[in-house]
């Protein structure tokens, strides 16, 4: 038997919280909003910060990704697989991004989507969701001090994105997230009653009929959707479940013998992420526990003036905890601290395609960072600058050593090998379905009646900053458009 609703929304992290809930105040519709993972709700290792170890693997899908051009895939790419998404599923960094972010947006074709005009939709998630800075251990405290040795500024990045030292704002109450399922849908038995919430279901296929998208195929039975199908499954498995479905690059959907429906050449194209690498130094005695999350310090640094915001932004871990595959990397004899600079707005682009023709197919991930050169050169810069951090009287008094890369890495060549050979995601892909290429700057499917998409495979370009914020931003303005049809 097939079920009726007004809206169905797929993808139950981030963004399709937020999506429910504001269509859920605004239309009097029945409304599903499907999560393939379990809920959060209760759930300590989901909702407590300082409990994120505690998740087990069916937590996550367990992609893997390729780094560089033409490797294997050698990295574990963590995706959430539960309400709440990864915003469930990671440390918290909650920063909004500068307007130059969303005015590129509007160059790059989002009209409307400028700085001044999304200036609304964060007030909107200052008002549902609780922002703290982070606690500062002796040891990230440390690490602000360096920064300061080095002639930047102490700056609150809850109220300005600019070059400078200081801790993370976190979307948290204390160790409790304040995740967009935790802010928009907790309790689940208080949602509107024409809001239903189905976990542990999963969209297989969308079902399209004369040119609209009508429902989907679930492994709870087919949905069909009056008004609208929204797909928030973020910027990996939406291009996926679009792609099983008929819509997207159409040589790629015929070599895996899946009609098409709609040649969409730029689905699944132009993968932007966030491309970091650390430098690791053994400290004089153990850290100790954190109180909250290890990720506690950043810095921004804007090492190209003509930048219109920090090209650099940093994580300053305090563990050491990497993996490529099974195989451990960065190994320490002994405690260890890192900081991983990322490039803010890297240029290269990498993409998504499918293994095979159905949503049981794990994704193929090419990130393909350094296509651009750009990417590289700029890393370099950060990482040598990161090495005089640990010179640092602050940093010294701290660390015994620096032991990745290591004294022997000195020549701008050892730097770009040591830099590919452990380069490391920040673990926010988007761009995969942009404004502009694949989307109307109303975030409907260029082609196909009904379905939108509002989730981080709509951004423009790269942002600045952790993606989190920004993800809420896109679908709280997506309830808009969506509502309008």
């Amino acid at each position: 038997m097939t079920a009726q609703c007004d809206y169905l929304i797929i993808g139950g992290g981030s963004a399709g919280a937020v999506v429910a809930r504001r269509l859920a105040e605004r239309s009097a519709g029945r409304i599903i909003l499907l999560e393939a993972g379990k809920s959060d709700e209760g759930d300590p290792a989901a909702v407590d910060l300082k409990r994120l170890d505690e998740q087990t693997p069916d937590y996550d899908w367990g992609f893997r990704a390729s780094t560089l051009p033409g490797t294997p895939p050698l990295l574990n790419y963590a995706r959430a697989r539960l309400l709440g998404g990864c915003a469930n599923h990671n440390d918290c960094a909650f920063i909004r991004p500068p307007d130059s972010d969303f005015d590129d947006w509007e160059r790059l074709g989002a009209t409307g989507w400028n700085g001044n005009a999304m200036a609304p939709y964060w007030q909107r998630i200052l008002d549902a969701v609780t922002i703290e800075p982070a606690p500062c251990h002796p040891a990230s405290r440390s690490f602000i001090e360096a920064g300061i040795e080095l002639g930047l500024e102490e700056v609150d990045f809850h109220r300005e994105v600019r070059q400078g030292v200081g801790v993370f704002p976190l979307n948290a109450r204390g160790r409790a997230r304040q995740s967009s399922s935790v802010a928009y849908l907790h309790p689940l038995a208080g949602l509107p009653k024409h809001l239903e919430v189905w976990t542990q279901c999963m969209a297989t296929r969308l079902i399209i009929e004369n040119g609209r998208a009508v429902g989907a195929e679930t492994s709870r039975g087919n949905i069909h959707a009056a008004k609208a199908v929204v797909l928030t499954c973020g910027a990996i498995q939406t291009p996926q479940l679009t792609m099983v479905s008929g819509l997207g690059p159409a040589a790629e959907l015929k070599a895996h013998g899946i009609g098409v429906i709609a040649d969409l050449p730029h689905l699944g194209k132009h993968l932007r992420d966030h491309v970091a690498a650390p430098v690791v130094w053994e400290t004089h005695a153990p850290i100790g526990d954190w109180e909250i999350c290890p990720f506690e310090a950043t810095m921004m640094l804007q090492l190209d003036a003509d930048a219109p915001a920090p090209d650099i932004l940093f994580h300053f871990g305090l563990r050491v905890r990497e993996k490529y595959a099974d195989r451990a990397r960065l190994a320490t004899g002994g405690p260890a601290v890192k900081a991983s600079p990322n490039v803010t707005r890297a240029k290269s682009e990498g993409e998504i395609r499918l293994s095979g023709p159905s949503m049981a197919d794990k994704p193929i991930i090419n990130l393909n960072y350094f296509s651009d050169p750009a990417d590289l050169e700029l890393l370099l810069r950060a990482l040598k600058l990161t090495r005089k951090l640990g010179q640092t009287r602050a940093m010294q008094a701290l660390c015994r050593a620096e032991i990745h890369p290591g004294p022997a890495v000195q020549s701008d060549d050892e730097w770009r090998h040591y830099i590919r050979s452990v380069c490391e995601t920040v673990y926010h892909p988007c761009c995969t379905a942009a404004i502009g290429q694949v989307v109307t700057p109303d975030l409907k499917v260029m082609g196909i009646g009904g379905l939108f998409i509002a989730d981080a495979s709509v951004f423009a370009s790269l942002i600045t900053v952790n993606i989190n914020g920004a993800v809420m931003m896109v679908a709280e303005k997506a309830a808009e458009c969506i509502l309008r049809g």
